[in-house]
């Protein structure tokens, strides 16, 4: 009598080599850049601390370090990938999905630019020059973000169907946004040293986000249309429901703090800084207030799909952790700009939630990168196949 077959287990999965592992790497890796920038801000930005608090100072830098640390190590894979496998970048822009996430190096970028800020005002790192030169970086990602943004939406030429929609599709939207707080930031810092340069960077960054966060509405409007008529999203993209919360968070993180800029630049008589400022505030609070909702909607949508199917782990869980780490900070910096206490308390607790997922994921990540199961390329694999 024969035995029955076994099913199949990951037991069987094999290991890939060097070689393989950069032909399978994705620009999703730059989500993990992205995540462990937004803890190196909420750590920045904590508002229950003892001023000069010797271990958040240490913990700040650790985190900025690291996150310095992994864009080099992903920003090194991703050329080597193009450089010993050129055929796969025209692979890429034609695939439907995984062009949307090449936008995740400008905003891993932008993250870093705004931590190394941080580090530079609150604990004296480098001289005062620095702030100088991450401005350079800003305008330089400012251009890519321009550029992916504008590429992205013009070289992909696949045909779309409303089943299909995703909250990736925000990913090359937002890039503007995050650029925009980023240059927020910067605008902030050159106040007191150079007022033209200051400026120029508010202007920019508003601007930046009069272009992007309108974009992200109309993505947004369409997700919301395809939950409505097909419900959440399959197994396989249900984490991406909490992308909405980054555009949104950021968006009105960068309206807070470019009003805050408005008020201590000289404008022309006929623009009042306290009439904008007021403006700003509203706009801000209703961005907040969008963000708690779809907060919400994204828990349900994922408890809806995953009570039902086991969700393996992979790179979409670095994807929860920066949209719902500007959220956290969005909240803290509207805390802090209202100087009201519950929010101060909310922005706290979500800032530690926040901390403890990317500690999660961080280290279910070790694991699955000593047995390459997180080396998986859609493109790589069907140029193997002959699919292209």
């Amino acid at each position: 009598m024969s035995l029955p077959a076994q099913p199949p287990t990951l037991l069987s999965h094999r290991r890939k080599n060097i070689r393989s592992c950069i032909r399978h790497f994705t620009w999703s890796w730059h989500t993990i850049v992205m995540g462990t920038g937004s803890i190196g801000s909420l750590l920045a930005h904590f508002h229950f601390h003892q001023p000069g608090s010797r271990a958040l100072e240490i913990a700040t830098l650790i985190f900025f370090f690291l996150d310095l640390l992994f864009f080099v190590l992903v920003c090194g894979a991703t050329i080597a990938r193009y450089y010993m496998f050129p055929e796969l970048w025209p692979a890429v822009l034609r695939h439907p999905t995984q062009s949307l996430f090449i936008g995740t190096f400008p905003i891993g970028a932008a993250t870093l630019i705004s931590n190394a800020l941080a580090v530079h005002q609150s604990y004296g790192f480098a001289g005062s020059g620095f702030v100088y030169a991450l401005w350079v970086l800003w305008w330089v990602d400012t251009v890519v973000c321009f550029l992916t943004t504008v590429g992205t939406l013009v070289v992909t030429k696949e045909t779309y169907s409303l089943d299909s929609i995703s909250p990736t599709w925000l990913i090359p939207t937002a890039t503007l946004v995050v650029g925009s707080s980023t240059g927020s930031l910067l605008a902030t810092a050159l106040i007191p040293v150079n007022v033209r340069y200051a400026a120029v960077g508010a202007a920019t960054s508003f601007a930046m986000l009069l272009m992007g966060l309108p974009l992200c509405f109309m993505v947004i409007t369409l997700y919301l249309m395809r939950l409505i008529v097909h419900g959440p999203l399959d197994l396989n993209l249900i984490l991406s429901s909490f992308i909405v919360l980054g555009p949104l968070g950021q968006g009105g993180y960068s309206i807070l703090i470019n009003s805050q800029n408005v008020a201590a630049l000289r404008l022309v008589p006929s623009l009042s800084p306290e009439a904008i400022q007021a403006v700003c505030f509203c706009l801000a609070w209703a961005l907040w207030s969008m963000s708690f909702i779809w907060l919400c909607i994204a828990l349900a949508s994922v408890y809806s799909v995953v009570r039902h199917r086991r969700l393996l782990f992979s790179l979409a869980y670095w994807g929860l952790i920066f949209p719902n780490g500007v959220f956290a900070l969005f909240t803290v910096e509207l805390g802090v700009f209202l100087d009201n206490a519950a929010l101060n308390y909310l922005g706290a607790v979500f800032s530690v939630l926040v901390f403890l997922l990317w500690a999660f994921v961080f280290a279910k990540t070790i694991p699955n990168v000593w047995d390459t199961t997180l080396f998986d390329s859609p493109c790589a694999t069907k140029l193997d196949e002959g699919e292209f």
